[in-house]
């Protein structure tokens, strides 16, 4: 946790907080949130669901607890965390995690309750046409996609040496850093992998290409034995988790970053990867295509469909596309600028003591 944020389990006195964050669980998302918060000159009281609260009933006591006085609670996902504390007599703002808003619009579920919100962070244009047609006032919506240190993720900033991941120096890299989670279809980035023809005329200068797959998850095993029965193995690198330090001199050592899963917001690595000027190759998710135009900034496949993902990956593993990844950084420039669209994060909640009527 963020050392200046404190659960509300502890059942401290709320002192110079001024806002509350409720969350599910807790992980890297939720650090930036907190460290966005407090970049913006808010001291926030933290909840998770999971780890400071056993179950709904406990939590709405604690941000109930926690919001005496007036202060503003910042909550998601909105499927498992914000739905939960609607009635609450609080100042509500609601913080979608991407995934959430789709997945309910996907499966027709009633979300007239988003109407009763104070506000709603979200960070996609998609999530945003969700929200308005469930009866929230575009005025109630702030649009902030989480962005990028530009300052940090360097447009061709530095390389990662290929020897420290195991491969040739000169191997072309398809990098995948999702989650090993059935959402995100990596086995989908595996099955095309290993169905780009290998080269006749291999050499240490002209190798094949290789696949990092970064990350972790439920299904971490089965993709070890999939890359196994693919006959690929020789080629396939499992790297675990990777700090956000060290991802700029592997996106910029990469061929290309492949993202295939089916529901997404607007991907944080998605746009680290432009930024650095590697290609992206991603599914044609309503997030994604925020970003992403066929040919322009990026690449696109329909979602699942793997012979479209290894032609696109045939294709940029050949030729490096300098004139896309140069739009695809300004682009980034253009709408995803971290420190530009931190201001809006401030906007969005309103002072503390304030209890506007919904």
């Amino acid at each position: 946790m963020t050392s200046r944020g404190r659960a509300a389990s502890d059942q401290e006195p709320v002192g110079d907080r001024d806002c509350v964050y409720v969350t599910r669980g807790w992980g890297v998302h939720d650090e930036r949130w907190v460290a966005a918060l407090l970049e913006v000159g808010r001291i926030p009281f933290v909840i998770s669901l999971g780890r400071d609260v056993g179950d709904v009933l406990e939590l709405r006591e604690a941000v109930a607890a926690a919001a005496v006085g007036g202060l503003p609670v910042l909550a998601g996902p909105l499927d498992s965390v914000t739905s939960s504390l609607v009635d609450l007599d609080v100042t509500l703002v609601g913080l979608s995690w991407g995934y959430d808003l789709m997945e309910a619009d996907r499966r027709e579920t009633d979300l007239s309750w988003l109407s009763r919100l104070h506000g709603l962070i979200v960070d996609s244009t998609w999530n945003q046409a969700i929200a308005e047609r469930a009866g929230l006032p575009v005025t109630a919506i702030t649009y902030l996609p989480w962005g990028v240190d530009l300052s940090v993720f360097e447009f061709h900033g530095p390389w990662i040496d290929a020897f420290l991941l195991g491969v040739p120096p000169h191997a072309p890299l398809v990098v995948s850093l999702r989650a090993h989670e059935p959402l995100y279809r990596v086995s989908d980035v595996v099955r095309a992998f290993a169905a780009i023809p290998r080269r006749r005329d291999v050499h240490e200068d002209f190798p094949d290409p290789y696949l990092i797959v970064g990350h972790e998850g439920s299904m971490t095993a089965k993709l070890h034995d999939l890359v196994q029965a693919l006959g690929i193995a020789d080629r396939v690198r499992f790297i675990g988790r990777v700090d956000e330090r060290d991802l700029v001199p592997l996106l910029g050592r990469a061929a290309c970053y492949v993202s295939a899963a089916e529901t997404d917001g607007t991907s944080v690595t998605l746009l680290q990867a432009m930024a650095c000027g590697t290609p992206a190759i991603v599914s044609q998710t309503p997030g994604n295509l925020d970003w992403v135009q066929e040919g322009i900034t990026g690449f696109t496949f329909p979602t699942g469909d793997v012979a479209a993902l290894t032609e696109a990956l045939i294709s940029v593993t050949a030729h490096y596309p300098i004139a896309v990844v140069e739009r695809a950084r300004q682009e980034v420039q253009n709408r995803a600028d971290w420190w530009a669209n931190l201001g809006r994060l401030g906007a969005a909640l309103p002072p503390s003591g304030s209890m506007d009527s919904r």
